[in-house]
């Protein structure tokens, strides 16, 4: 999926550094999830249930937006 592939990319190259340990095992995690939940969240039309994921999420969004 383009979409996903190009959000991810952009926080891959300018956030990810910045993820502590956990912040990194939590996003390793996030990526078990289907492309097309990831794509909701990261497109801001579903949260995650999780608060961690969440957390997360909101931060690859802000990279993307910025």
């Amino acid at each position: 999926m383009l979409e996903l592939d190009l959000l991810l990319r952009d926080f891959l190259d300018e956030g990810y550094a910045a993820l502590d340990d956990a912040g990194r095992h939590q996003f390793d995690a996030m990526l078990d999830y289907p492309d097309a939940v990831l794509l909701e969240w990261l497109m801001g039309r579903i949260q995650p249930a999780d608060k961690d994921v969440a957390q997360l999420v909101a931060t690859i969004r802000s990279t993307a937006a910025g």
